[in-house]
């Protein structure tokens, strides 16, 4: 009779614990907010933000999002936005200047499922720097296209990954080619 319970509590048990693990596994996206137009009163996004959030919540509909933090510039909320609403979640907002508890969230924060992270060019390096990530180039003041990745497993962090998204705004920038140059070869005497 012992035998027998033991031969049934215990893959019951492992089985139990593999979904437990399975819920320690999140995926987190971390974007910079959309473009902002100077010219705007506050910090609201400029008509090429707006269509990157629309194009950033159509690249990340299906991505098993269930948490979605912000800070409190009213940029990063409205690039949230378009996403928020598809899913029906209301973003988590945390002070710009205290990060350090939007990163005890993503370590530990009870939602299972994915996260999008939409910060600031200067936020986003430390963020991926203090989930033990490794470390990013700095932002530009006119980069809004990178999507870093990050999986959190049992309390820890793989190696980032760097993604564009969504050609919005002005052209891109030109690939600069070298100059073919004409190679003369030494004349045969």
């Amino acid at each position: 009779m012992k035998s027998f319970i033991l031969r049934i509590l215990f893959p019951a048990l492992m089985l139990c614990q593999l979904a437990s693990a399975q819920q320690n596994i999140r995926t987190i996206f971390l974007v910079r907010h959309a473009e902002t137009n100077a010219a705007m009163q506050g910090d609201q996004l400029s008509p090429a933000g707006v269509q990157r959030a629309h194009c950033l919540a159509r690249m990340l509909k299906d991505a098993n999002i269930k948490q979605i933090y912000v800070t409190d510039a009213k940029r990063t909320q409205e690039t949230a936005a378009p996403l928020a609403q598809a899913l029906k979640l209301t973003p988590t907002i945390h002070p710009q200047k205290d990060p350090a508890a939007q990163i005890r969230d993503l370590f530990y924060g009870k939602t299972g499922g994915d996260i999008l992270v939409v910060g600031h060019k200067d936020t986003l390096p430390f963020i991926i720097a203090r989930l033990n990530a490794g470390s990013v180039p700095a932002i530009g003041d006119n980069e809004f296209d990178r999507l870093f990745v990050v999986t959190i497993t049992q309390g820890a962090a793989t190696p980032v990954t760097t993604l564009r998204y969504c050609e919005c705004g002005g052209a891109a920038a030109p690939a600069v080619r070298p100059t073919p140059t004409k190679k003369t070869l030494p004349k045969k005497r």
